[in-house]
């Protein structure tokens, strides 16, 4: 038999034709095709990005994870090269927006060890948005685990240290199957796909000009603006548009009921800070609680810097002397404008910004202490260092 598994193709139709006769279920014989395909080395693994080149894009890499609900426990999980998802054309994550994601990093750091960043709060993030959407819950453990395993299957794509990348993760939860009125799902899939990404930032902070979107609102009071869905950001694409457009980068939202407190940007929290150096962040129901914003707070007070969780008016937005926007994908982002109509609150200085952005990143890296333990250790990596110019 071994010299019929010659191509992929053809390893899958035998696969299918030794298990169609017993009682696999379909994720079951998923797990015999993705596991033989691995061992068989019958996938071509992408080649290695140019790591001085990396964005903040998509980039291919060697396998995805994958674990199906099996009605009342998660399986074993499989890892496959194939990143493709294949679901019933009546999936309720189709029609009726029954999905949720993640997203966040690991690093290779400057002891040579590859470390996940804030996994702990992503994975119970996800948590409160699957008993949001009645879905099945994913277990902290088993967060961590399909964390662990599309690091390692994926490692030769993490960006070595002294590049400034990391390694995005996408975590995704979506119920699917035929199912035609509102309802559960016939099935669910936990998923897990990796790519390489740069350093967002090359040759330090860059502020942008954000916009007040006030023909659209992001969420709904008492709605699901606090969970991770994917129907939270369909709405945005065109604000966001129309915002660039007109030469922002990035949309801010107010409050649905009265338009008169901040809320959040696009895909980030809202951070301001006083003229007396006190670090400020919006709350409200609706807000997404960003990971990355519970690290940048507890690191502004691990500073000795006063933090105040409270509701913000749009108003108070002309007395802040900075302003950032916070997130997995860049940390923070300065803020040097915001535009509400004809109004325009401007914001010259980031210095508070920097110092968090710096205290951050450095943890991130391996060059400074955990002192938060928001850091974990996953596996390690030989050193490549970056080519001298």
């Amino acid at each position: 038999d071994d010299e019929a598994w010659t191509s992929a193709p053809l390893m899958a139709a035998i696969v299918i034709r030794r298990l169609a006769g017993t009682a696999r279920s379909a994720g079951q014989i998923r797990q015999v095709y993705a596991g033989t395909l691995l061992r068989r080395g019958l996938s071509t693994a992408p080649p290695l990005p140019d790591w001085e080149k990396l964005g903040f894009a998509a980039t291919p890499t060697r396998a995805m994870i994958r674990y199906d609900w099996e009605g009342k426990s998660w399986n074993s999980g499989t890892s496959s090269p194939n990143f493709n998802v294949t679901i019933h054309g009546l999936s309720n994550v189709l029609h009726y927006g029954q999905g949720l994601f993640e997203g966040l990093k690991a690093f290779h750091c400057k002891d040579g060890k590859v470390r996940v960043f804030n996994s702990k709060a992503n994975a119970a993030r996800l948590q409160r948005g699957a008993q949001r959407l009645a879905m099945p819950v994913v277990p902290p453990e088993l967060f961590d685990e399909a964390v662990d395993r599309v690091i390692r299957d994926n490692v030769d794509y993490i960006p070595p240290y002294g590049y400034g990348g990391a390694m995005y993760l996408r975590p995704f939860l979506f119920g699917h199957g035929e199912k035609l009125g509102l309802g559960a799902a016939p099935h669910y899939s936990f998923c897990i796909i990796a790519s390489p990404v740069g350093a967002y930032y090359k040759g330090g902070l860059q502020p942008i000009d954000a916009l007040v979107i006030e023909e659209f609102d992001r969420a709904a009071p008492r709605g699901v603006g606090g969970i991770k869905c994917a129907g939270n950001y369909a709405p945005d694409v065109l604000p966001s548009i129309m915002a660039k457009e007109r030469g922002f980068p990035v949309c801010l939202y107010l409050d649905a009921a009265t338009q008169t407190y901040i809320e959040e940007f696009s895909t980030s929290n809202f951070i301001g800070v006083t003229q007396d150096g006190t670090v400020v962040t919006p709350t409200s129901p609706s807000i997404l609680p960003s990971c990355t914003k519970g690290v940048v707070l507890a690191t502004a007070r691990d500073l000795g810097l006063k933090v105040e969780e409270r509701p913000i008016t749009m108003a108070e937005a002309a007395t802040f002397k900075e302003v950032a926007a916070c997130g997995t994908a860049v940390v923070l982002t300065p803020v040097q404008s915001i535009t509400k109509g004809d109004t325009v609150y401007k914001y010259s200085t980031f210095d508070t910004i920097a110092k968090l952005y710096e205290s951050i990143t450095s943890v991130q890296a391996g060059e400074a202490e955990d002192r938060l333990g928001v850091t974990r250790v996953v596996c390690e990596k030989p050193h490549q260092p970056p080519k001298k110019k």
